[in-house]
């Protein structure tokens, strides 16, 4: 199947707003900062890599996802990096394509705790607008609101 065509539409330069969602911090519960995105696709067209910043404390933070699928098959596949939330880590996730969204869970590690899920939802809205909703998600399978990303193209 590879990268469905109605999903390569989202390559190009994106800007908009990143909310990052600090539940535990009662005074600023929502950190909210610009973010630029550039979307291309790799390995001879058959990935799609979505590369963007943010801001935390005046910090630049750096992401990039990485995603494909095997042949014949809307299963996706990818790999998160992200300087804040994952440090020096990346974490693999599997999930699918559906319509104009691709859904993708993978899990972390948390010390002397069973590890927590990360929920991505990559929303494509239309051929000028997309959104990266991202959701933590306990042992248990509740899940909070992490980040929510905003982009419109440039």
């Amino acid at each position: 199947m590879g990268i469905p065509e109605n999903l390569k539409k989202l390559t190009g330069k994106w800007a908009g707003t990143n909310r990052l969602y600090t539940t535990w911090i009662e005074e600023n519960p929502v950190r909210e900062s610009k973010s630029v995105a550039a979307v291309n696709l790799a390995g001879n067209g058959k990935f799609l890599k979505i590369e963007y910043d943010w801001l935390y404390e005046n910090e630049i933070q750096e992401g990039l996802l990485l995603i494909g699928t095997e042949k014949d098959s809307d299963r996706a596949k990818a790999f998160w990096i992200d300087s804040w939330h994952m440090s020096d880590k990346f974490m693999s996730c599997e999930g699918r394509f559906s319509g104009d969204s691709i859904l993708l869970k993978g899990f972390y590690e948390v010390p002397n705790h069973p590890d927590w899920g990360w929920r991505t939802d990559i929303l494509f809205e239309d051929e000028n607008n997309f959104r990266i909703v991202m959701y933590n998600v306990s042992p248990e399978g509740a899940e909070d609101l992490a980040v929510e990303a905003t982009y419109a193209r440039q």
